[in-house]
């Protein structure tokens, strides 16, 4: 399997846009979980002075309007999923087939990655208990999902710019990383390790979301996202 993943040719510039769409939900949720816990926007906010006041009142605004919650939770990640489901899913493909999909790939791609680098994420039993229509609207204790959702960003912070070496564009570095990544080509199995642990931090940001502290049993795929507006799940 590993020789396999290693002689692929990827279609980089399609994952690097979708890594990219799911890196950018995944910041906006960091944001407002960091707003929410302690009054401030994190170090490293791009916007500063009228714009970071603007900003910060649209997240008062957004609180007021839907505190957050399991439902607002559910939703940000659904759509991370979705992109890195796609990234993954769609590596493979000739690119102009990946921007000019079917119906078919995307039912295909939308899934959670199933191949043999991921099966530690799956429970052994696949029944579907969760449904979206028991989902809360109480707010949620925010720690433990900052914390994870933190994680999962670094994470593919990481991965995004490795990928966009491998497609030829444009990233900028991220900051205090080792001096050493970066410097080899990213193979498939590589890029399979790295999706590993940004799914492990998702998994953890939705499984602890009532909890206190990040636990490694919760880093399995949450079965919620079998329902929604996609079928994640693969019985």
């Amino acid at each position: 399997m590993e020789l396999e993943l290693e002689m692929k040719t990827l279609s980089w510039r399609p994952v690097l846009s979708n890594l990219a769409e799911a890196l950018g939900e995944i910041k906006t949720l960091n944001w407002r979980l960091y707003y929410l816990t302690f009054g401030v926007l994190p170090e490293g906010f791009p916007w500063k002075g009228k714009e970071e006041e603007a900003y910060k009142e649209h997240l008062e605004q957004e609180e007021r309007r839907m505190p957050f919650s399991e439902i607002t939770l559910f939703h940000r990640l659904e759509h991370v999923y979705h992109h890195l489901n796609w990234a993954w899913n769609c590596r493979r493909t000739e690119e102009d087939k990946v921007w000019n999909f079917s119906e078919r790939s995307a039912a295909r791609w939308t899934k959670l990655p199933m191949g043999k680098e991921f099966s530690g994420l799956w429970p052994e039993n696949r029944n579907i208990r969760e449904c979206y229509d028991d989902l809360s609207r109480k707010e949620l204790g925010v720690t433990p999902v900052r914390m994870a959702i933190h994680v999962a960003q670094r994470k593919l912070g990481i991965l995004c710019y490795l990928a966009a070496k491998e497609a030829g564009e444009e990233w900028e570095r991220p900051e205090g990383l080792n001096p050493e990544i970066g410097s080899k080509a990213l193979t498939e199995m590589g890029f399979a390790r790295r999706m590993h642990r940004i799914y492990e931090a998702l998994n953890n940001a939705w499984n602890n979301r009532n909890g206190k502290t990040l636990s490694p049993v919760n880093d399995l795929f949450p079965s919620i996202f079998a329902t929604g507006c996609h079928n994640m799940w693969r019985k």
